[in-house]
């Protein structure tokens, strides 16, 4: 899909008969899940989300023939439903070539629909430069990107015993700092400072040797974890704002663990110089889960973008 954002923000997303398909079934799916009013959500949403976000939502629910509401709930489905279902493992390296980012997205999905659906977007038109997504049709918020020659960026799940506060969703400030951030720096900075309305573990990685950081959010605190001997690796529990907060439900927690000492043991023993070698990290037995829908492997320095 190639979004242009230099046009009006209600005609961004020219999908497919089939990809309008796609988008009506897991806007569904998404409001069914939830299990909460569409209306509410998104009248309490309207505030926090910026002007062309939510006109580019109403063009896809024109073009799906859904309600708005819908679509706003499918969007902000991380936030409302606080991680509960989420997973996810990630890790980079330092390569001669510049740092590899690699991560499973590890999602529970009705009809196994997360993975069918899956699509990448590549946008144009934005005041930093291009970026490509990984996503899914009626979703305009990140949680997997690349901004070539800037950084990559991905989301993992994680919960603290703060409430949701009325600020950006995260999948929505990543967005923003792929259309804006110049560079890596930027992009920490960003990621760290900003408001948010919910938990997450962001990993960045940029172009230059030792650009990885672990950024470790809840609503109204931050803390960041570099990486160390070249490497850095993320799962599903805080490693450094411990004090204080909750976490996951044990179970998850517990795969957190075991996948995070796994793809550290992993990377130990020999360090991955490529992608292929990143994404059989990522099969491991331990480390992949049976949630798994995506796999991709990210370069910001060459602009690589392998998803699967």
């Amino acid at each position: 899909m190639h979004v242009d954002l230099t046009k009006p923000a209600t005609v961004r997303w020219a999908f497919s008969s089939e990809q309008t398909a796609w988008a009506r079934d897991l806007l569904t799916t998404y409001q069914r899940d939830l299990g909460l009013s569409a209306s509410l959500v998104s009248e309490m949403s309207r505030p926090v989300v910026r002007e062309d976000y939510w006109n580019e939502m109403e063009g896809i629910a024109s073009r799906a023939n859904v309600p708005i509401d819908d679509v706003v709930c499918g969007n902000l489905y991380y936030d409302a439903l606080k991680a509960v279902l989420i997973g996810c493992t990630a890790f980079a390296v330092d390569t001669p070539a510049g740092p590899l980012h690699a991560r499973n997205l590890d999602w529970w999905t009705e009809n196994d629909s997360l993975r069918r659906y899956t699509m990448s977007a590549r946008f144009t038109g934005a005041a930093a430069g291009e970026f490509t997504t990984v996503g899914w049709p009626g979703f305009i918020g990140v949680f997997s990107g690349i901004a070539p020659r800037r950084f990559a960026v991905t989301l993992n799940a994680v919960i603290s015993d703060e409430p949701l506060q009325a600020a950006s969703p995260v999948v929505f400030l990543l967005r923003q700092v792929l259309e804006e951030a110049p560079d890596f720096q930027s992009a920490l900075r960003t990621l760290k400072e900003a408001p948010l309305a919910s938990d997450s573990l962001l990993l960045l990685t940029g172009i230059r040797t030792g650009e990885m950081a672990v950024i470790e959010r809840t609503p109204s605190r931050a803390a960041i974890r570099l990486g160390e001997n070249g490497c850095i690796f993320v799962t599903n529990d805080y490693r450094t704002m411990r004090t204080g907060l909750g976490n996951v439900d044990s179970e998850l927690q517990t795969t957190a663990c075991r996948r995070y000492d796994r793809v550290s043991a992993l990377v130990a023993s020999r360090v991955p110089q490529d992608a292929d070698h990143c994404l059989n990290y990522l099969s491991d037995a331990t480390v992949r889960m049976g949630i798994t829908v995506q796999q991709m492997v990210f370069q910001a320095s060459t602009g690589m973008c392998l998803v699967r």
